[in-house]
């Protein structure tokens, strides 16, 4: 999952339901299932895209209740003459929107796949500009810590996931309860059944990879043909997801400091990067450095726990050039001087994100931590096996979710994907999405291509150009096993 990779294009300013194929589908009811109506419209902030809203039901099993609305934006194939069809996008998260990509398509999206394809995309349900999901309390208050020391720290932290996710029941209603991939998936074919479109393709970024394996267990006579990039399985459990994705992020570390000795465009070059960041992180939790207008002075918790999202790209992409290794030695270099505020967190009226993307990663992922015994096994794990980031992680997030007031709707579990086909990509060395996952993702889908990029930063469509990327959109526009199955860039 990518938690810490959710947000704005910053370049560009509790019913489960059962996943069978088309079993399932004839369980959601008849009403579900009528065509719904789409009124575009010219989107606010593209004249080449066009906007667009969708009524869904909240709980797809029962389909003739409360509905809500979703954000929906398409972009039509600039050459309609060669057109191949519709292609679902999404960039990930949990928490990120569709629509911003959309509407700067052009920004975002090669001139070959703008045209062959009407690109299609929606801010999920309770994201952005679809129903959202809302808390009384914040997400991260100023007094809990994700990584305590003490009995009592653990017992503030353990106590505070029932109250925050009550506060989200009682600001959202039920829709806490049904913001699951599963839901997201039904919503998806909702809009193509809206789009008068027999099957559609499907590019997954990161948790995309997630929402479009779930789409098409479900609906795999109308998927064409899938690109899953940044593969998140969701089939084991929540520890060795978590210690799979610690080491993932402390060999993403190891690389980022090893690269500071000799680039240019490392502020801290020719240092000891290991050396310089725990002493950083060290003095931070004795003495916390205050950071105008931040929830509170940055810890050395909040140091570690901030380090990642600047390791998810080695060179400035898409999403501008603060997300890249260069911007993260600036901000340790920063951190040392005195300036923490790249690690600091947001104050309580900014973090309204951090709730839409809490509440559906609970809905998904089940922490298994009860005990304070239980926590410092944890602790230890972080420890030994990331000797720098101490087990920091988008995963390590999900500790909020212990005593949630709702029950998981989506637990972890196989897929089994059939006659769907299928490209995934992963890079070697991804801090996010860890290889392995990519192998265990392709065993849960039968028939699908494995393509390996050799090398650094989360995802391959956003982080790379060259043979990985070029592969991606090959495969859309004519599904086929690449000819190299291993790419450098």
């Amino acid at each position: 999952m990518v938690l810490v990779a959710a947000g704005v294009l910053l370049a560009l300013g509790v019913t489960q339901v059962p996943v069978a194929g088309s079993s399932a589908d004839a369980r959601v009811g008849a009403g579900a299932l009528t065509r719904p109506t789409l009124a575009w419209k010219t989107c606010p902030g593209s004249r080449a895209a066009q906007c667009a809203r969708l009524a869904v039901p909240l709980d797809w099993a029962r389909p003739q209740g409360k509905r809500i609305s979703l954000a929906i934006a398409r972009h039509r194939a600039d050459d309609p003459q060669h057109r191949v069809g519709t292609l679902f996008f999404n960039p990930g998260g949990p928490g990120d929107g569709g629509v911003a990509y959309v509407e700067h398509a052009a920004q975002v999206f090669s001139p070959a796949l703008l045209a062959r394809f009407d690109l299609v995309a929606m801010d999920p349900r309770g994201v952005k500009g679809s129903t959202p999901i809302r808390c009384d309390l914040p997400v991260a208050p100023a007094d809990v810590t994700l990584f305590p020391r003490t009995a009592k720290e653990f017992r503030k932290l353990r106590d505070y996931g029932p109250r925050l996710g009550r506060s989200c029941v009682k600001a959202s209603g039920p829709l806490v309860g049904h913001v699951d991939t599963i839901s997201v998936a039904r919503d998806h074919d909702a809009l193509r059944r809206a789009l008068g479109e027999k099957q559609v393709s499907w590019l997954g970024i990161s948790y995309g990879t997630q929402v479009a394996t779930n789409y098409a267990a479900l609906f795999p006579r109308h998927t064409r043909a899938m690109v899953l990039d940044g593969a998140l399985e969701h089939s084991g459990s929540e520890v060795a997801m978590l210690a799979t994705e610690i080491l993932a992020a402390e060999d993403a570390f190891d690389r980022f400091a090893s690269w500071c000795a000799t680039a240019d465009a490392c502020a801290l070059k020719g240092q000891d990067v290991g050396a310089v960041y725990d002493d950083l992180v060290a003095r931070a939790d004795r003495h916390p450095i205050p950071v105008p207008g931040a929830l509170r002075p940055v810890t050395g918790a909040d140091i570690r726990m901030g380090t990642p999202r600047g390791l998810l790209f080695k060179e400035p992409g898409v999403f501008g050039p603060e997300l890249s290794w260069a911007a993260l030695s600036r901000g340790i270099k920063a951190a040392v001087e005195g300036d923490a505020s790249m690690f600091a967190l947001p104050p309580v009226r900014v973090a309204a994100p951090l709730a839409e993307r809490l509440s559906i990663a609970c809905m998904d992922f089940v922490s298994e931590i009860r005990t304070w015994a239980q926590m410092q096994q944890r602790l230890q794990l972080g420890r030994q096996l990331a000797p720098h980031l101490q087990g920091a992680t988008e995963q390590w997030e999900i500790l909020r979710c212990m005593g949630w007031p709702v029950k998981a709707a989506n637990p972890f579990r196989r897929l089994d994907v059939r006659d769907v086909p299928t490209l995934i990509v992963n890079a070697t060395h991804d801090p996010s999405t860890a290889y392995t996952w990519a192998l265990g993702l392709a065993g849960q889908i039968r028939g699908s291509d494995l393509l390996t990029r050799e090398g650094d930063g989360h995802t391959s469509f956003f982080a790379a150009a060259g043979c990985a990327h070029d592969a991606i959109e090959a495969y859309l526009v004519r599904p086929h096993a690449p000819a190299d199955r291993v790419c450098t860039s």
